[in-house]
């Protein structure tokens, strides 16, 4: 996976010169944007920060059966990595818990994209070195749901994928896991027209057709798979657009809307999941919609989820706020 340091670094600042420069041409390769502002662009400076971010041991405190059972996936916040080292780390430890995996699934926010499900099948490339797309599974995912998915321009940029890449290179290489590993891009929209309805969405909608095959990928592969959903929570108070500022008890009527959505994911209830949201139209601009309505889909009863973490960031510069929290999905029969 990490290539010599100073070929990384060049390879790394060659490309990132062609994306700057050659913006009209799509490359064969997405590059991390976010580094030299939220984490260090030089590969020995990003290796290190990430360390001491991710702390001196960021192995799971094992908890009543939580410790010994399979890690299916995690939920882990993909707000600037400078906000919150905590949220971070009590989503990921979860991985460096258990087995490597080959394949990391990463569902993500479609800020960008036009599609309410968007892949894409380029590599990416960050300080730590090129990440390989599991361009097989992707093409399998196209030719089996015969709509269009396809959205190159909306994964540049896109910092809820490029975040869980950087994070599990950096710990991969301090736990001495030399295997490469492959990832596969989606990103997800927030569903308003179900939203809006207050359901599911309809039938026809792609996204079953998507948890399916995404359920036989993880049933049926040789490999190991496990789940990265990279969302963020609420975005509340004017930077956002609402005509008020954020107040305690607005955040208090915020954490207990939120607290009853989780619920909801927790129940695998996605009937009421849609009704919640569609009872004030995600006025709380709740941008994880679309990644776990799929996930539910994905995993239904098969999995169990806890909640263990929760975080509101407030800004008091323009008393704002954006939520964000972590989380595993486990196996509950091992």
């Amino acid at each position: 996976m990490f290539c010599n340091f100073s070929e990384s670094l060049r390879d790394f600042s060659d490309r990132r010169a062609m994306q700057r420069d050659c913006s009209h041409r799509q490359l064969d390769v997405v590059v991390a944007r976010s580094c030299g502002i939220c984490y260090p662009n030089d590969p020995s400076a990003c290796l290190d920060y990430l360390r001491n971010y991710l702390g001196e041991e960021p192995w799971p405190r094992t908890s009543g059966n939580h410790g010994t059972r399979k890690v299916l996936g995690i939920l882990a916040p993909h707000i600037d990595l400078r906000v919150s080292q905590r949220a971070y780390r009590e989503a990921y430890r979860w991985l460096w818990q258990s087995d490597p995996a080959d394949l990391y699934i990463i569902l993500g926010v479609g800020h960008r994209a036009r599609l309410e499900w968007s892949l894409d099948l380029r590599d990416y490339l960050t300080p730590l070195g090129r990440v390989q797309a599991d361009r097989e599974m992707a093409r399998k995912l196209l030719s089996v749901l015969d709509v269009p998915l396809l959205e190159p321009k909306a994964h540049e940029e896109e910092h809820s994928i490029e975040f869980p890449l950087v994070l599990l290179q950096a710990a991969r290489f301090w736990r001495g896991v030399g295997k490469p590993f492959r990832f596969l891009p989606i990103l997800c929209s927030g569903l308003f027209s179900a939203v809006a309805q207050g359901s599911p969405p309809e039938e026809r909608n792609p996204m079953y057709r998507l948890a399916a095959q995404l359920q036989k990928l993880l049933q049926e592969v040789p490999f190991s798979v496990q789940l990265v959903v990279s969302i963020d929570g609420c975005h509340v108070g004017p930077r956002f657009g609402h005509p008020f500022v954020v107040t305690p008890s607005v955040r208090a009527e915020i954490q207990r809307w939120e607290e009853t959505l989780w619920e909801t994911v927790r129940r695998v209830d996605a009937p009421e999941f849609f009704a919640h949201l569609g009872r004030n139209g995600n006025a709380c601009y709740f941008d994880g919609v679309g990644a776990l309505a799929l996930v539910m889909e994905i995993f239904g009863k098969e999995a169990e989820f806890i909640r263990t973490y929760y975080e509101q960031w407030f800004e008091p510069r323009d008393q704002s706020l954006v939520t964000f929290s972590s989380g595993v999905w486990l196996d509950p029969k091992n």
